[in-house]
């Protein structure tokens, strides 16, 4: 963990950004995204240090200029979470907190509505999940300065990433059977990278706009769709993939007749609107990082 205790008023030094959970999967694609940009100075802080810097005194606009919640979407089911949100409301009551920027998720919605869910519609997630969360965004929400920025389904191709668990599962000839009923829009982390960095330079350099806003790729799509496209690239590298795509018609017959939809895509007009920020697709990122999976491997 790389502290520094001085902050320059000089209008072009480096902005310090505090970076919670810079150890998970998006904390890492925030970090590497400006890996060469000496517009940042980090204090890269990974989850098993995040309590303690959260209870230090070094979240404060003396010492740093943001600070970034890549820490909850990973840790929110945590035991450890509750003393995080204790530590979370004493920081955003200060004066001094500079602005906090938490990454949030659609988890937080129910899914029964039938079109894109928007910034103003109620949370209403009845998950532990969901409610630590959206309890997390209610204490960062209660400065107006800060901004709550949710999500789609995100993949990386690491760890336990959906991405990479389908090829696992590819690569043992085990059966792929998914028979969740959810439609939405995934989501690298890179691209969340992308936009959040942009939104958070924006209003490092004058723009006022706060609250929350939603990001996600272009193109809704259901589970077995986004299983079928990982199959599909896959199969490009991989036999195996391609009779594990012809195995699960039945399962996406399955899905078409389905009545319980859940909708867990967003509306990103907002951000658009207020930081420029357009959606991109997801596929051309998951092609090449399929790709570059089996090119390690």
């Amino acid at each position: 963990m790389r502290l520094k205790l001085t902050k320059q008023n000089d209008i072009n030094a480096p902005m310090k950004v505090v970076l919670l959970g810079s150890d998970t999967e998006l904390g890492r694609a925030i970090r590497n995204y400006y890996d060469n940009d000496f517009d940042f100075d980090w204090l890269e802080t990974p989850c098993d240090d995040v309590i303690s810097i959260v209870s230090s005194s070094v979240l404060d606009s003396f010492y740093c200029d943001a600070i970034i919640d890549a820490y909850s979407l990973r840790s929110v089911t945590q035991d450890e979470y509750t003393e995080y949100l204790q530590l979370l409301e004493g920081v955003v009551a200060r004066k001094a907190c500079p602005p906090l920027y938490m990454l949030s998720g659609v988890q937080v919605f129910l899914g029964d509505k039938e079109a894109s869910y928007l910034e103003t519609d109620e949370t209403d997630g009845r998950s532990r999940h969901a409610k630590r969360l959206i309890q997390a965004e209610n204490i960062v929400l209660s400065s107006d300065s800060n901004i709550v920025l949710r999500t789609g389904w995100l993949f990386s191709g690491t760890q336990d990433d959906f991405v990479s668990n389908t090829i696992n599962l590819v690569k043992k000839g085990a059966k792929i059977e998914f028979h969740d009923t959810a439609i939405g829009c995934p989501t690298p982390v890179t691209d969340v990278a992308r936009v959040l960095l942009s939104v958070v330079k924006q209003r490092h350099y004058g723009a006022l706009n706060t609250g929350i806003y939603h990001y996600c790729c272009s193109e809704e799509v259901s589970w077995m769709g986004l299983v079928e496209a990982v199959l599909t690239t896959s199969s490009q590298f991989d036999a195996r993939a391609q009779n594990a795509l012809e195995n699960i018609g039945d399962t996406a017959s399955a899905l078409e007749m389905a009545v319980d939809v859940k909708r867990q895509s967003l509306s990103c007009r907002k951000i658009f609107n207020h930081f420029g920020i357009k959606q991109r697709s997801w596929r051309p990122v998951l092609r090449g990082l399929i790709k570059e999976m089996y090119q390690r491997a």
